[in-house]
């Protein structure tokens, strides 16, 4: 049974200052132990051009030596919190693909991100997959929900999958000469998921008399992300996209939803660190929020993150642009080849 009050809750209260509320979305910043402070540089930078009232990590954190154990996370979330914490800006959390791959499980990270004050993301339902799955609510003037941000756990690869449901682990089932979209051993949406979403979703019209608009973040992309790059009229679409969309072979029907519901009106994934464009399909925007990583693979004219900016007199209308480290870090790049922390 679905408890609006309950799943809607945030430990900080989120609301929306003149009538505006803004969100930045950065991902894959793959921070390592020893991680380059242009990363830090650059994403303080940003939030001093930007100001936003609220700042989503989409996943891969954290990659190899950074993602052992509770020392080394919280380390580098140390770092990534200080300009968070210093201006006073709340921010919450989805887990990518890398985030695990050193076996420090994200149910024991989730209590490392959740000790952080100014963090708000919480573990989903236990009969929810995954761990990152929340719904934080943006209040209106009025004291009610007026937006809803809803974060989806992705999870990591397909091999996952596999395991989970006994199907055949020969690479036939997922690399396939003709598939439906990509070949690619990412992971996808449990229908538990979107069921969370449909029944929350519904029970929040139930009871605010209306649907809510609101976005929608995870790291890997859903398999619609392969329509608007081929459809770029009829899309809207525009932007750059220089590296194939790792979304999984399996389309879970997350979309589809979605769609049905009429709620959520912008999506916004990272995973492809090399892409960031944005498209209108089925009403819906498909978005990428570029990378910021100095320790994986980021374009230098690229690096940065996104930005939605929300009107509470307005809340359905989608208005988002990408905010750039060329444009608001001194120097940038620098001359430096690497600056260590």
């Amino acid at each position: 049974m679905i408890s609006v009050p309950e799943e809607l809750y945030s430990k900080r209260e989120l609301r929306f200052r003149d009538g505006r509320f803004r969100i930045l979305c950065v991902s894959d910043m793959h921070g390592v132990a020893n991680l380059d402070k242009r990363l830090i540089r650059d994403f303080d930078a940003i939030l001093a051009s930007e100001s936003p009232d609220l700042v989503l990590l989409l996943g891969d954190q954290v990659w190899q030596d950074a993602a052992e154990d509770e020392s080394s996370l919280r380390a580098f979330l140390t770092a990534v919190d200080e300009p968070l914490s210093r201006r006073g800006i709340p921010w919450a959390h989805v887990f990518g693909n890398h985030d695990e791959e050193r076996g420090f499980a994200s149910e024991r990270q989730q209590a490392v991100y959740e000790s952080f004050p100014y963090c708000l993301s919480k573990r989903g339902g236990a009969d929810v997959a995954g761990v990152s799955n929340y719904c934080l609510p943006v209040l209106g003037s009025g004291g009610e929900p007026a937006y809803l941000i809803w974060a989806m756990d992705t999870h990591r690869g397909f091999g996952d999958y596999i395991r989970e449901f006994g199907l055949d682990p020969d690479p036939w089932f997922y690399k396939l000469s003709e598939p439906m979209h990509v070949n690619s051993g990412y992971d996808t949406v449990r229908f538990s998921q979107i069921r969370w979403y449909r029944d929350l979703s519904g029970a929040c019209e139930k009871a605010y008399g209306r649907k809510i608009p609101g976005c929608m973040v995870f790291h890997i992309a859903l398999p619609e992300y392969t329509v608007p790059y081929r459809n770029p009229a009829q899309t809207h679409y525009r932007g750059n996209m220089r590296e194939t969309i790792g979304c999984g072979p399996v389309n879970s029907g997350l979309f589809n939803a979605i769609v049905e519901r009429g709620d959520v009106k912008i999506l916004v994934c990272g995973h492809d660190h090399i892409n960031d464009w944005q498209a209108d399909y089925q009403g819906v925007w498909l978005t990428y929020d570029g990378g910021l990583s100095y320790d994986g693979y980021c374009d230098e004219d690229l690096r940065g993150g996104r930005i939605i900016d929300i009107d509470e007199n307005d809340p359905c209308r989608v208005v988002t642009r990408m905010v750039r480290s060329a444009d608001v870090v001194d120097g940038y790049p620098g001359t430096e080849e690497r600056a260590d922390g």
